[in-house]
């Protein structure tokens, strides 16, 4: 102990105890980056600046990479050790076919087990074409001879922001001209055409050529921002087609969108039905928001016809075009694409819905009855629960959108319900309403022939183009019937229906052997009459011939017009007046050669009482 003491304290005076401490401890400080853009949004055909500080003590700084590789270019790469700050820059492609994200990333070259990364988000360019004045989306229009309509193009995700140029189809002059620069034009419609005459419109990018966008017009001596085509030509599905059925287009949008848009063809105008019903298969890209309940339901529509069928799927929301016309969030049923279990009271006797173009005949349905909603009958709304305990089978509350067998409708305020579209259109280029009833007007004709051009005319006396005129006006009773007097027979309920293809009414002519749900006469054509009465007011008596529909199906088969078809509906003879199965529906045959106004519920007309009625 005493020798210790004695070493520690000669230590002490060669000054040597602090070669037994241990000196002041070195941290390491862990390497981390940090990341950032100069721009964030980058866009198609664009540049940013990629920086990241490197808190590195080796000051080794980073590896650049991105992926996918060979979406886009990367170089500049610098790295300044002084502030620990590496630079590089990311050109994205000017081109792009699908939607792309593509991750930038800095790794740590002291230790590649550290890096960060930032991700962009790329959308093809695309391309839009809107009316000038007011800027809404341009769908299919009809356009008078000598007229102008002056447009805009809206172009996204375009970093050179060059714009489109601007052509027409047929170029040759006799569907007008159009001119313009990169983001405006004008189209200029000839002085006058021999008959119905399209132009197509196209917008090209000049940044890439592939994309572009299309609309056509068609130039009529009656056209408008209020009159659509109507084409009587068998429909949208090839070899398979509908008789005596018109069919338009129209342009949905997502709700407040002008790029989130599809045109729509071959959709079937139904004076019997009411409301817009799209099949999901016909617009698959477009994505619209659902109606729900208060707990988060969905909302879902059932559409059941006569024949068995059905249409299920939910209640949805969309900007509405139709020619010039708009409807802001009207409320449409979207047919889903895929058969779901519905309600036993949807399901109407049948075991599968119309789900395709193939099995409903078009891509969708354009119910423009005398009503402003589905559920709504001479001002009473019989799904809102004001009326009766016991609802129709019309709305169904299905949790995830899927409903079982045993669900029952439920109440629903009118609000929400499919509505009519004519009662919300609006007209942005007069500044009017169209929206108190519509004018069907198509040429006559005696034989079936390949097609005929109608037109659909929005608004009765609300422009100088849709004025009621002389025509006479049949009134209807609280079932939006009125009454034909035939052989014998008064047929109390009564109504014009453009979705039903053939005249209907009880009769002893014989009906076909193969063809049985028509009529097959002995002498065809032959020659019939019914008076046509209204509820309070309009009497008329009305000449039509019935044709062998056998003969006509195997001798014109692919044709789209058929003047002379009729079937049976109720037995005659037992047709006692107000007898349900007894009927006479003026269908589709009916409106040829006719100028056919319809009024709706509720609406008041110029110098005609308030709708619903017919007039011709």
């Amino acid at each position: 102990m005493r020798k210790a003491l004695l070493l520690s304290g000669l230590a002490a005076s060669l000054g040597l105890v602090g070669c037994f401490k241990r000196g002041p401890e070195v941290l390491q400080t862990p390497i981390s980056i940090s990341i950032s853009s100069s721009n964030p949004n980058v866009g198609v055909g664009q540049s940013a600046t990629i920086t990241a500080i490197v808190y590195d003590q080796n000051k080794q700084g980073v590896q650049w990479s991105f992926s996918p590789l060979n979406f886009g270019t990367m170089g500049n790469a610098t790295f300044d050790p002084s502030t620990l700050t590496a630079t590089v820059t990311y050109t994205a492609p000017s081109v792009l076919a699908n939607p792309t994200k593509v991750t930038v990333t800095a790794t740590s070259v002291t230790n590649p087990n550290i890096s960060a990364n930032l991700t962009f988000s790329f959308s093809p360019l695309s391309v839009s074409l809107l009316n000038f004045n007011p800027f809404i989306p341009l769908a299919p229009q009809t356009v008078s001879p000598g007229s102008q309509i002056l447009l805009a193009v809206q172009v996204t995700n375009d970093g050179s922001n060059k714009g489109v140029t601007w052509s027409i189809s047929p170029a040759t002059g006799v569907a007008g001209t159009i001119s313009g620069s990169s983001f405006y034009g004008q189209y200029n419609a000839p002085s006058s055409v021999a008959g119905p005459t399209d132009a197509i419109i196209t917008a090209t990018s000049v940044t890439n050529p592939a994309v572009s966008a299309s609309q056509k017009l068609t130039i009529l001596p009656n056209g408008g921002a209020n009159v659509v085509t109507l084409n009587v030509d068998g429909g949208p599905i090839p070899g398979s087609p509908e008789p005596n059925a018109a069919f338009t287009s129209i342009m949905l949008c997502s709700p407040g969108s002008t790029t989130s848009c599809q045109t729509i063809d071959g959709i079937l105008v139904d004076t019997g039905s009411y409301g817009l019903r799209i099949l999901q298969a016909a617009a698959p890209s477009l994505k619209l928001p659902l109606i729900t309940d208060q707990l988060g339901d969905t909302l879902e529509n059932c559409a059941s016809w006569p024949d068995g069928s059905f249409l299920w799927g939910p209640v949805s929301k969309a900007d509405f075009y139709i020619g010039g016309e708009t409807a802001s969030s009207l409320v449409i049923q979207v047919i889903s694409s895929t058969q779901a279990a519905v309600p036993n009271g949807c399901a109407n006797g049948g075991t599968t819905g119309d789900i395709t173009p193939l099995q409903l005949g078009a891509n969708g349905i354009l119910g423009i009855g005398p009503e402003p909603t589905d559920c709504t009958l001479s001002g009473v709304n019989y799904c809102d629960g004001s009326k009766q305990s016991t609802l129709p089978n019309l709305y169904y509350s299905c949790p995830s959108a899927v409903c079982t067998t045993a669900d029952s409708p439920i109440v629903v305020p009118a609000a929400l319900q499919i509505s009519n579209p004519i009662i919300s259109l609006q007209n942005p280029s007069s500044g009017l309403n169209d929206n108190n009833g519509v004018i069907i007007q198509l040429p006559a004709v005696s034989d079936p022939q390949a097609s005929a051009l109608g037109t659909l005319t929005f608004g009765i006396g609300t422009e100088p183009n849709n004025s009621l005129g002389s025509a006479q006006v049949f009134t209807l009773d609280a079932n939006d019937n009125f009454t034909t007097t035939y052989n014998g027979q008064t047929l109390t309920n009564s109504f014009i229906d453009s979705g039903q293809n053939t005249l209907r009414f009880p009769d002893t002519l014989p009906t076909c052997p193969v063809n049985t749900n028509y009529y097959c006469p002995a002498t065809s054509p032959t020659s019939l009459s019914a008076t046509m009465t209204g509820a309070t007011q309009g009497q008329s008596t009305i000449t039509f011939n019935v044709d062998d529909a056998d003969n006509l199906f195997s001798t014109a088969g692919q044709d789209g017009v058929f003047p002379g078809l009729a079937g049976p509906q109720g037995q005659y003879g037992n047709c006692s007046n107000g007898n349900a199965s007894c009927m006479f529906v003026w269908g589709f045959p009916f409106f040829y050669g006719r100028t056919v106004f319809e009024a709706i519920d509720g609406q008041p007309v110029f110098n005609a009482p308030n709708g619903p009625w017919w007039a011709f």
